[in-house]
């Protein structure tokens, strides 16, 4: 092994213990699921590690240690087989190595006004990056707000960007979001990938866990999107103008902010991903890959499928054993990630139930559900019967899409059913 790639092993191995909990457990677990052929003794390298800085040093430290650690050396000049890194680290600070060429070239802030189509004044303006009080007038402010009833209690604030700030995050997420990869496990919000695709990695398992993240995007707040930028070799300037762009801090109504629960306006006050931005779906995907690669390693460990579609996890496998450690055990992991699960919704499936995830049954292939289906058909009907209006209930802008996207989705898992579904939709007086 040359010393160039020796010299590579250990910067890598550095940017992930940059941006690991400084404590045994999680150090020598971004070991384990980061380097390829990892030798016995790397427990006796943490725990040197840790007996030599008691808190996480400066980078430049943690380099030198790890470059000149005695224990790392001897990997590289006893072992027939040296370790490897297994793939780079998204949330250092310094990773040139990950640069793709298709990525806009934004040295600074006026380059990045010149790519948005925008002017210097008004990079600044929708950035907010200086703004400290939060009661601005409306016509400052750069998002609506409106709140949402969940289908199991409780409220859920929509942050909607207005058309200017939209446009921006649209470039953003079409011209350099897009472009940088995910981990495999993630389904939600790509292309080709979807509840289907989700769904089918746990099809005829004895056993089916699934977990669901709270608050999801409002979890994420700035500073894990500032490292995504860095990560991508963008100056500290135009990173932390482009995190701004990207996430949003509460300054509605206050009427609307008492409707939340505690937790949501803890979170909302200060910057994170807006539900309602072209640009959070993409960046909560980016953040959460340390979080996948974790869980995607735990599941190995245990002999589960592991998969995520947005905030909903999902592990299966057909090992018999007492799986009560698993809940607590993923929860501390998204824990220490920044995200809590939402114990009430946590579920364990036998093969005997209906194992259902979102909205696909999976007990012998993929299907649709059969009060999902039953609903959708009674409603078809209804709006044959008595007309389209008394069926909007919900008060759906374009009723007619919403109906054909809905057929669409049971046409996808089964075709003869969305058939007569559609066959039903055809016969609607939509007038």
């Amino acid at each position: 092994m040359s010393k160039n790639n020796q010299s590579y092993f250990c910067k890598q191995l550095a940017d992930w213990l940059s941006v690991t909990e400084w404590h045994f457990t999680t150090l020598i677990a971004v070991c384990i699921e980061s380097i390829n052929e990892l030798p016995d003794n790397a427990d006796q390298f943490i725990s040197g590690l840790l007996l030599s800085f008691q808190d996480r040093p400066p980078y430049p430290l943690l380099l030198r240690y790890v470059r000149e650690s005695v224990i790392i050396q001897k990997w590289f000049s006893d072992n027939v087989i040296v370790p490897s890194v297994k793939s780079f680290n998204l949330g250092t600070l310094e990773t040139s190595s990950t640069v793709n060429p298709d990525f806009p070239e934004l040295d600074s802030l006026i380059d990045l006004a010149y790519w948005l189509g925008i002017s210097y004044t008004q990079l600044e303006w929708l950035a907010d990056v200086k703004r400290n009080d939060i009661h601005q007038a409306d016509r400052h402010k750069h998002y609506h707000y409106s709140v949402v009833e969940k289908r199991r209690g409780g409220m859920r604030l929509i942050e909607s960007p207005k058309a200017l700030l939209k446009r921006i995050q649209r470039q953003l997420y079409s011209g350099l979001l897009i472009k940088v990869p995910v981990h495999s496990a993630a389904h939600g919000f790509r292309a080709n990938r979807g509840c289907l695709t989700h769904a089918q990695n746990h099809n005829n398992k004895e056993y089916l866990f699934t977990f669901d993240l709270v608050n999801c995007f409002q979890s994420i707040d700035y500073y894990p999107v500032y490292r995504i930028f860095r990560g991508l070799d963008y100056s500290k300037e135009v990173a932390r103008y482009l995190s701004c762009l990207c996430t949003n801090r509460y300054n509605g109504p206050r009427s609307l902010f008492a409707m939340l629960d505690q937790g949501q306006r803890n979170r909302v006050k200060r910057r994170h991903l807006a539900q309602g931005a072209p640009t959070s779906p993409v960046l909560s995907n980016l953040v959460m890959r340390v979080l996948d690669k974790r869980l995607s390693g735990l599941a190995k460990s245990l002999d589960l499928h592991y998969s995520r579609y947005a905030d909903d996890l999902a592990f299966s496998g057909d090992t018999h054993r007492d799986w009560r450690f698993l809940e607590p055990l993923v929860g501390s992991i998204c824990l220490e990630e920044g995200f809590e699960l939402n114990y009430r919704k946590s579920r364990t499936i036998r093969s005997h139930q209906r194992q259902k995830i979102t909205g696909v049954v999976v007990n012998e292939g993929p299907n649709i559900d059969r009060r999902y289906y039953d609903r959708l058909k009674a409603i078809l009907t209804n709006c044959i019967r008595h007309g389209v209006e008394a069926q909007n209930v919900e008060n759906h802008r374009d009723f007619r899409a919403y109906l054909l996207g809905r057929i669409t989705f049971v046409e996808t898992l089964n075709k003869n059913k969305g058939l007569k579904l559609l066959g039903l939709y055809r016969q609607i007086d939509f007038r």
